[in-house]
């Protein structure tokens, strides 16, 4: 009994309480070090983290300026592809095309096309039946334009005369504008086949240029936070549409 209590007090004496208390405890430098490692690691998960979501904030913001343009052609040149006249914006040279301002506000195009009521035999009245299609830009808060389309008819089964509606948002800048037609050159050469043949035309893959065809420049920026201005601008579309016709790539 006697050495088995001089064994527990000798292990439970004071210098072996000590021993173990500081094996058991930690130093500052192994707290520090482990907080700068915890430090680090919950850094590099907020930088990863703010990386992704400004990622998938641009992904989306790419995919609205693609359906805004998406959804201005769709229209604009189903529009112009039935119009039969062009009101506005009037012909101009071909030689002063790269003069042209392009607008951020106000009228930017206007179409007219007839339509004809079968159910009326010519030649009473409202046997032919006219629609007029005005395009015009409107300034947003966030300095953008937005492009409406406004419809006038007076077709007999239209109940509503005149609509107005949003076609697309995030305009910068917009120019549609059409061409007068390159004059043409007489030939030098004689010939005694119809008189047709003394004259030379351009030809239409190189000239693109017509009273008929309509060309579009439209300058679509991504909508979201605010940013540095050169970033803003996404990209710029280029087409043109023929009149009573189908899609066309030709640019004067």
């Amino acid at each position: 009994m006697v050495v088995m209590k001089n064994s527990v007090y000798a292990y439970l004496s004071p210098r072996n309480l000590r021993w173990r208390n500081w094996r058991s405890a930690f130093t500052l430098v192994e707290v520090m070090i482990a907080m700068g490692l915890f430090i680090l690691l919950m850094l590099a998960a907020y930088r990863l983290f703010f990386a992704e979501v400004k990622s998938i904030k641009t992904a989306l913001e790419h995919i609205g300026v693609n359906d805004s343009a998406r959804r201005l052609f769709a229209h604009l040149g189903n529009d112009i592809r039935n119009a039969n006249w062009i009101d506005y914006p009037e012909q101009t040279n071909r030689q002063t095309v790269a003069a042209l301002m392009a607008v951020n506000e106000g009228k930017v195009c206007v179409l007219r096309r007839q339509i004809f009521d079968f159910a009326v035999k010519p030649p009473a009245p409202h046997f032919i039946h006219e629609e007029t299609i005005e395009y015009y830009l409107k300034k947003a808060e966030d300095g953008t334009s937005d492009l409406y389309r406004k419809v006038k008819t007076d077709l007999p089964d239209t109940t509503q005369k005149e609509s107005e509606r949003k076609v697309c948002d995030g305009v910068r800048e917009m120019l549609i504008y059409t061409t007068n037609r390159k004059p043409i050159s007489i030939s030098g050469t004689s010939s005694i086949l119809p008189a047709k043949n003394l004259f030379t035309y351009e030809p239409y893959e190189v000239d693109g240029s017509g009273p008929y065809l309509v060309h579009a420049r439209v300058s679509l920026v991504r909508k979201g936070d605010e940013r540095d201005p050169s970033e803003v601008l996404t990209f710029t579309v280029r087409t043109c549409f023929n009149v009573r016709g189908k899609l066309n790539g030709v640019h004067p």
